[in-house]
């Protein structure tokens, strides 16, 4: 609880006191009736239980109204100074129901005749009793004005359907008014401290989107949602004028000033954006008005319809307010430039408090700020823009020249790495199967037994067959690169072709204990080129073949594509081995093997896969790898999927 409140409620005891001897003389059926020793306990209850300011006046007008058996209990706090209507609590019973409109038409009533002359006495009445006729009629009622430290900052009127207020029911007000009081001060302190809370939260909020937004159209409509859910606003806008002649609106002594307005940006509470728009200055009375009275702003409290925000329906009894945008000032003689208006409506009566207007002028100048900053940021921006177009534009030439250049160190540095990949891979690969025939040969001349010289001679062979296979890959390489390769489409059963590459590839394999499975649809034909399609199956099935680990099965299956039945789809798995994430990208490149295979001792020159893919496009196919780990991570699945079309045979 803050200072105030702690006050306000060590002199409750002595206020409770006090009335509670005047209320001794009241006679006991109205003792009874009214609750006398419950009010002021029920009264200081709802002051310590309530921190909103809201609750606060609604908890005492439901507690006033039941102490009083009231059917309706109308409770406005104000001021003494201006008598602005800053809130209202009340509690009504059914079928006693007032409208959102009588309520309304009640509280600019008496707020209007709140001031220290207005006492409980019925004849004080007289002079608003006609009008409480019009809005309540055959309703009785009874109401008191409420002061705090000799100023009136309250109002507490208790209305009846027919049954008249007794003298004593009215003494009875008067005598707990003075708590009353207390009450709606406290009202007061709260709703100030939420009303500061609220303004301090808005500011935060706003430099915080001017900071962070760059952009003024993003701008705008962020600062009118703050500012309108912040104040409780119906609507706003952001106006930008723009001058027929800039130089003459600078002096406002003129009648007017001739332009466009640009509605830049507008909040809605029913419809938060709406599209922009724009209208003329000239024919605009409002701003021509608030033109000539910058830099204060023009405001109304009522009957102020902003034809050109709203919709076609006319707004009676709305409340406007139009704060000029100022520009940045070049002299002090010199008046600012208008930039535009911070528009903003009640759809009802509404007093423009002198808080609110500070706050809201605050506001203005930050906006005004920020479109000075992004206006300036656009001029540098413009120059800036225009030099680098100049210097582009000398630099085309010499970019021109250069671009070759770049392609041909692009192109050597190509080269120069794959020159590198092809000497670290035929370093390896010729290095070894000579070193081996060398030894292969110093062995021959040593020995004397049959046997041993059969097995160094199958050595001899054997490497000699590895290098006679590097030298084929790179011919095959260099006419496929060329274009020299023969092309020859013929129509293939696939089931005969696969049966006859797969027979020597099972006979090798029963030695590494390696099994190969074939699923293939029966009498499946392709038309296609079959040296080509050999040499895939050969290279694919090979290298399924190298990275297998022991007792495991390799599939290969054929397929009909289910989507296009002119698609032949072929698939070959193994499990071993795998192939990472990283190296997936460059498997086909030329000369590139993966990592560890050398340490492995895995034969290969690292152009097989380049051929397949050489191959497959040679096809018109499509060729693609994925390689996952199983669930012990020790074995990856790796599955090679090639599809190849159907080519149409050319008519002769």
């Amino acid at each position: 609880m803050n200072q105030p409140d702690r006050r306000l409620l060590e002199l409750l005891p002595y206020s409770i006191s006090y009335l509670t001897m005047e209320q001794r003389d009241l006679p006991y059926n109205m003792q009874h009736v009214s609750g006398i020793d419950d009010i002021q306990t029920s009264i200081v209850k709802v002051i310590s239980e309530n921190s909103n300011s809201d609750e606060l006046l609604s908890d005492l007008a439901r507690t006033i109204n039941d102490l009083f058996a009231a059917d309706a209990c109308l409770i406005i706090s104000t001021t003494a100074k201006k008598n602005p209507l800053s809130n209202i609590g009340i509690e009504q019973k059914e079928p006693f129901i007032l409208s959102q409109e009588t309520i309304q038409q009640l509280s600019v009533l008496l707020s209007a005749h709140c001031d220290r002359d207005f006492t409980v006495e019925r004849s004080q009445f007289s002079s608003i009793e006609n009008l409480l006729q019009k809005i309540l009629p055959n309703k009785t009622w009874i109401g008191i004005t409420t002061q705090f430290q000799h100023q009136t900052n309250g109002l507490v009127l208790l209305l009846n359907r027919s049954e008249p207020w007794s003298d004593s029911q009215e003494k009875l007000l008067k005598q707990n008014s003075d708590l009353m009081a207390i009450a709606i001060y406290q009202a007061q302190l709260k709703q100030q401290a939420q009303t500061k809370t609220k303004y301090q939260t808005l500011l935060k909020n706003i430099s915080r989107e001017i900071s962070q937004v760059y952009q003024p159209q993003s701008l705008y409509q962020k600062c009118l949602r703050e500012i309108c859910t912040a104040l409780g606003i119906d609507r706003s806008a952001i106006l930008m004028l723009k001058y027929r002649n800039p130089l003459k609106a600078k002096g406002r002594k003129q009648q007017a000033v001739k332009g466009t307005v640009q509605i830049a940006a507008r909040w809605n509470i029913d419809n938060n954006s709406k599209s922009v728009s724009s209208f003329s200055l000239d024919n605009s009375k409002l701003c021509q008005q608030a033109w000539r009275n910058a830099p204060s702003p023009l405001y109304f409290e009522s009957d102020t319809p902003f034809a050109d925000l709203t919709s076609d329906e006319t707004l009676s009894g709305s409340a406007l307010l139009m704060m000029p945008l100022m520009g940045k000032k070049t002299s002090e003689s010199d008046p600012a430039m208008i930039l535009g208006f911070l528009v903003l409506q009640h759809d009802s009566v509404y007093h423009w408090s002198e808080d609110e207007i500070d706050l809201i002028d605050w506001v203005s100048v930050q906006i005004s700020t920020a479109i000075v900053h992004h206006q300036t940021l656009n001029q540098v921006q413009s120059i800036v823009d225009e030099k680098t177009a100049q210097l582009t534009s000398s630099l085309n030439f010499q970019a021109k020249l250069s671009a070759k250049m770049r392609d041909h160190i692009k192109q050597l540095q190509q080269v120069n790495q794959l020159k590198d990949d092809f000497m670290n891979s035929m370093s390896h690969e010729l290095k070894t199967p000579l070193t081996s025939m060398k030894m292969a040969i110093k062995m021959l001349r040593q020995t004397e037994s049959p046997q041993m010289r059969d097995k160094y001679l199958d050595i001899l062979e054997q490497e000699w067959n590895r290098e006679y296979g590097l030298i084929k890959d790179l011919l095959a390489l260099q006419q496929l690169e060329s274009g020299e390769i023969t092309y020859s489409p013929q129509e293939l059963n696939l089931t005969q072709t696969i049966t006859s590459i797969a027979r020597s590839f099972k006979e090798k394999w029963q030695e590494e204990d390696i099994n190969l499975e074939i699923e293939c649809q029966s009498d499946l034909k392709i038309h296609t080129d079959a040296e080509s399609l050999e040499n895939i199956l050969n290279e694919l099935l090979s290298n399924a073949g190298k990275y297998s680990d022991p007792h495991t099965t390799i599939k290969l299956s054929v397929v009909q594509a289910p989507s296009n039945h002119n698609e032949i789809v072929i698939s070959i798995a193994n499990i071993g081995a795998g192939i990472s994430p990283e190296e997936l990208p460059s498997i086909f490149d030329k000369f590139r093997r993966g990592k560890g295979v050398t340490d492995r001792a895995v034969p290969g020159t690292g152009l097989g896969l380049t051929l397949v893919q050489y191959f497959v496009e040679h096809l018109n196919g499509k060729i693609e790898v994925k390689s996952e780990p199983l669930d012990d991570d020790s074995a990856f699945l790796t599955t090679f999927v090639l599809k190849l079309p159907q080519i149409q045979p050319s008519i002769s």
